[in-house]
Parts: structure tokens; sequence; C-alpha cells
């Protein structure tokens, strides 16, 4: 089971704020705890971006309904920045107890990329004059577009919090963070975004995968209990967070269910995190060009439904899609549009409608396309395959540097096409 951009935003929200608080403390001899705490992850999160040479990243992400596993996904990732190469493995589990993987390396010279569904690995190689430039391996999210703002409401909100967690100096000269909170002590505006984040993540599968049973949490949505732990070594580095958040909600019978989130991020092998090139010796290998994967096999129309919430329930308003139209000597050509009911045109104005066609193996940085809004207005956009029959589409990409990007979809914009096959 995957979780949609939407879901994982919601998601993270709803877990940075309760781990947030959770974390929120007094003022000791040590100062106020929140703040050196916030400002340990600060200083961890800038440090990863820029500082340390090499370092691994693990992280566990289980969610359960009335303690059965719902979605788990666990994460290991390698990251050098110094030889700028990066090698990740995923696995997850969904609720029918299936379990996938992805696996993805890269460095200055190549990508390889591999998932569990037709177990090949696709490698791309980079010619030694793309000038490809000094790649980011690790994006800091205090420096993202609207971190400021979200950092403000977490203070405010913390507020009078700082009374229920402890800070315990450590022999190694380190600190331990500790904090919990109660179903009483959680204000009305974190079960607020709980619910909202709860909410869209189950919208967001129930669209997503049709025989995916997430929960039948519906309404009601609140916070029973959370706990939060953090380890910062002596140097002021995170070493290891921990988060269980407690969460209740009504199904559509009016019968209560309980949901638990659990998450675990630790790092380490700071300064001798080991990347090797993977051995691919009778595997099933597949080159691709610069062309986000794409070959002519991809050639076809794509949809998706355009769905917006109106009256409680989910409604398809119209239809979205994407035509690759050739896909030949590096050049990728198509064009996107979309198609609205009659009646609904004020529920999602500023249709698009456009061609577009690139070369990305002449690009030396990201492989984006540009093509112009209802407005009139020049953006940019990627597409890259997202396992059989399937594309993914990112627009209003915003270029941060060479190989740096991030998007901003407009509201109920669904970037993943299914492809439409002749019966």
């Amino acid at each position: 089971m995957k979780l949609s951009k939407k879901a994982i935003t919601a998601l993270s929200f709803t877990l940075g704020a309760s781990l947030f608080i959770s974390t929120a403390f007094a003022d000791t001899l040590l100062g106020s705890g929140y703040d050196r705490l916030k400002g340990s992850a600060k200083n961890t999160a800038a440090q990863m971006e820029k500082g340390l040479n090499n370092y691994t990243i693990d992280a566990l992400l289980t969610l359960k309904g009335n303690d059965q596993i719902l979605f788990q996904t666990t994460t290991s990732k390698k990251i050098d920045t110094t030889k700028q190469a990066s090698e990740e493995t995923t696995v997850t589990q969904d609720s029918d107890g299936k379990s996938s993987s992805n696996y993805s390396y890269f460095d200055k010279k190549q990508s390889i990329w591999k998932n569990g569904v037709d177990n090949k690995y696709y490698v791309t190689e980079y010619p030694d004059d793309a000038a490809r430039g000094s790649r980011s391996m690790f994006t800091n999210p205090f420096n993202e577009k609207g971190a400021p703002e979200i950092e403000k409401i977490v203070d405010a909100v913390v507020g009078g919090l700082k009374d229920y967690v402890q800070v315990e100096e450590r022999p190694d000269g380190g600190k331990a963070y500790s904090g919990s909170l109660s179903e009483a002590q959680v204000p009305a505006v974190i079960n607020a975004v709980s619910s909202y984040g709860i909410q869209q993540m189950i919208r967001d599968q129930s669209r997503m995968e049709k025989n995916a049973k997430m929960t039948d949490i519906e309404s009601d949505i609140f916070v029973k209990k959370v706990v939060g732990t953090a380890v910062e070594n002596k140097a002021g580095i995170l070493e290891n967070v921990t988060g269980d958040i407690l969460l209740s909600g009504k199904d559509k019978n009016g019968a209560q269910h309980d949901l638990t989130i659990n998450v675990v991020v630790k790092l380490s092998g700071v300064g001798n995190t080991k990347i090797a090139l993977p051995d691919l010796t009778g595997a099933s290998v597949e080159t691709v060009n610069q062309s986000g994967g794409l070959t002519s096999k991809y050639v076809g129309t794509y949809k998706n439904n355009i769905i917006i919430e109106k009256d409680g329930k989910l409604v398809k308003i119209g239809e979205r899609t994407f035509e690759i139209t050739s896909v030949e000597n590096g050049k990728v050509a198509g064009k996107l549009y979309e198609t609205v009911k009659s009646g609904f045109e004020a529920n999602y104005p500023d249709k698009y409608n456009f061609n577009f066609e690139y070369n990305p193996s002449s690009t030396k940085s990201l492989s984006t396309f540009t093509y112009k809004n209802a407005k009139g207005e020049q953006e940019n956009g990627q597409v890259h395959g997202n396992g059989p029959g399937k594309i993914y589409v990112d627009l209003n990409t915003e270029i941060i540097n060479n190989n740096s990007y991030r998007s901003s979809n407009r509201p109920n914009f669904d970037g993943q096409f299914s492809r439409v096959f002749e019966e």
C-alpha cells in the first residue's frame, strides 16, 4: 500500500506536531528543553545537509488499527555527501500482509533503481560532460518554503505544555529527552490537525487502492495519548527519535476504534558509512536514457479521475488524461488535458490543457519540461514511470538548484496515472 504525497504530508504534519509537543518541557537549570530540542533538531538537519561526510538513516513507520498492522514501511538510506552518492532500500507491508521493496543507488556517473514488481534493475548512465553540478543528498526541512510559518504555529500551540516532559544529562555528555501527554492534556488544535491528517490519508488510500483495507475510523478522531523520546549525543546531533501516538475515532455505525502510529528514526554510521556500487552480475538489467526512465514502451494514454469532496462525500466530477505520444532519440512528447462535468466548473476552475516536448538527455540538470497553465503562466513539470502501466506526473515544479526541486500541485490534483489498454 503506497501512501500518496498528500497523505504523507498530512501524516507527517500530524506526527511532527504531536512529537514536538511531546518533547516540550519546563525551564530547568538547563533552560527550556523545548527550545534546546528544537535547536538540536535544526543543527542535526543542517549537519546532514552540509557537514557530516557520510551517515546512515534508518526509519520505521507503523500504522495499526485495533492492534492489526494496516501499513508498515522500513527505510534504510546511506548518504555520502563528499562522494555525492546515496543508496536506499525500502520495504513496505500493506494491510493484506503483502510486502514490496524498492532499491535505489545514485552517484555522479549513474543511477540504479529496482522495484519489487518486476524485479529488474533500471540503470541510467550520465555522460562525463553532463556538468551535473553539486547535488544535495539531503534537504534540510527547516529551510523548506513555509517551514518558518509552521514552526511559529507549533511554538504557539506548545504554549503552556512545557511542564510535561523531562530532560536528562547522559554520562557521555549528551542528553535524553522524554515525555508524554494524556488525552486531557492534548490541545483541541492538535486533535483538529490529527483528525484532518488521518481522514485525508484514509481518503487518499481509498482512491488509490480500492481493495486496500485501511481502517473503519471515519469521524470524531482525537488523540488519546502521545509518548516521545529523543537521544542527543555530545556533539548536539540527534541519534534516535521515537514517537507513539494513540488515536481514537468512530466508524460509520458510531462504534469506537483505536489507531496507533509508531515512528522510529535513527542516525548512525557517522564518518564510517560505506556505499558500494551494487553487483548486478546475473541480474535482469535494463539501460534507460535520461528521460525519467521513459522508453518507447510508455507511449500511450493514461488517465485518472478528478475527485472532490462535497457534502461529506467523494464525488467524481471529471477526468484527467495524460498522453505520451512519442519517446524517440531521447526526446519525449505528449499532452495533458482535463475535462469537467457540466455543473462542476466552479469546483475545478483553470483546467490543464497543454502540449509539451523536451529532450532530457540534453539537459545538464533536472529532466523537466515546460508548459503553460490556464493563466498563460509558464511552469515546469516532470513525468516518470511508477510501476507497470503507471506513470507519475509532478506539475508546478520549482527548481531549487541543478539537482534539487520541489513540487506544489494544486488542490485535487492527482499525479498518479494508469495506462488505458484496449480490450
